[in-house]
């Protein structure tokens, strides 16, 4: 196996190049990992933390955007990326507070046999907090701003529309909670769709995902990470799912609004205190 000195300055070569090769996965029940330049950035913008899969183990680095110098690094045992949280290519897995970051790995097709991993690492050190192990096909959704609490994703079916469940993780006790997040306005724990965008307040408490179904109109799931709760928010839009796939959405008013665009056109509006809804 190469030196860790030489993997570092294969590193450093690769994260100064902008426009250098990164790559995602093709997971077939989630949007999958990126492991490369593109990474997850820190919300100053300073530093991007990235992940590079060797045949046994995964170097990670904090890499200055300025000049790709990379300020810290370590090596994994295991195959671990960066997580996407949505198929527009949003990353994810770093806290609000900038403390930790969340990696994964590829997990088996629902119903198959197999196990997922996440390891939390401190972003000051890159050493792992916590390694995670579940039985079946999991993936990352969200993590509190203080890293005490893991949303992971359990994947119950795949196709057209498939059917999947948030759950909690308790990272200092290092267990599941025994309930899956139950929608306070629907009263359901099971979901269907994929996610198409995420947006993120500016703390990390609240995570906004729009999911697009094949058969009804777009949703969105808004997660308070600190309280474990989470409210289903249906959009009145009539759009195929490839045109819900499109939708992005832009948090306003200072987190008090959030906007659903196609483009340039704004189609609707969510209010994050209220979550009534209006066209626009």
């Amino acid at each position: 196996m190469k030196s860790i000195a030489s993997l570092v300055t294969v590193l450093a070569v690769a994260a100064a190049i902008a426009a250098g090769g990164a790559g995602a996965n093709g997971s077939p029940y989630s949007p999958g990992l990126v492991y490369g330049w593109d990474g997850v950035g820190a919300q100053n913008g300073a530093v991007r933390f990235v992940a590079f899969g060797m045949p046994k183990s995964t170097i990670v680095a904090a890499v200055r955007v300025r000049d790709g110098h990379v300020v810290q690094n370590d090596v994994l045992r295991g195959f671990y990326g960066v997580p996407l949280v949505a198929y527009d290519g949003t990353a994810g897995g770093l806290s609000g507070d900038g403390k930790s970051l969340v990696l994964a790995s590829y997990g088996p097709v629902p119903g198959a046999a197999g196990t997922t991993r996440f390891v939390v690492l401190s972003t000051r050190t890159l050493k792992p907090r916590r390694l995670i192990a579940l039985p079946g096909s999991w993936s990352f959704d969200a993590i509190s701003p203080d890293a005490s609490t893991l949303y992971l994703v359990e994947h119950l079916s795949v196709g057209p529309n498939p059917r999947y469940r948030v759950r909690v993780f308790h990272v200092a006790a290092g267990r599941l909670l025994p309930s899956a997040l139950v929608d306070r306005i629907e009263k359901a724990a099971v979901m269907g769709g994929e996610p198409a965008t995420r947006a993120t307040s500016p703390d990390g408490r609240w995570a906004y995902t729009l999911y697009a179904r094949q058969k009804r109109e777009p949703f969105v799931h808004a997660l308070d990470t600190v309280r474990r709760e989470a409210f289903c928010i249906d959009l009145p839009l009539r759009l195929p799912q490839p045109k819900q796939m499109e939708l992005r959405l832009e948090l306003g008013d200072d987190g008090r609004s959030l906007t659903v665009r196609r483009g340039r056109e704004s189609l609707a509006t969510v209010d994050t205190q209220s979550f009534a809804v209006r066209r626009g």
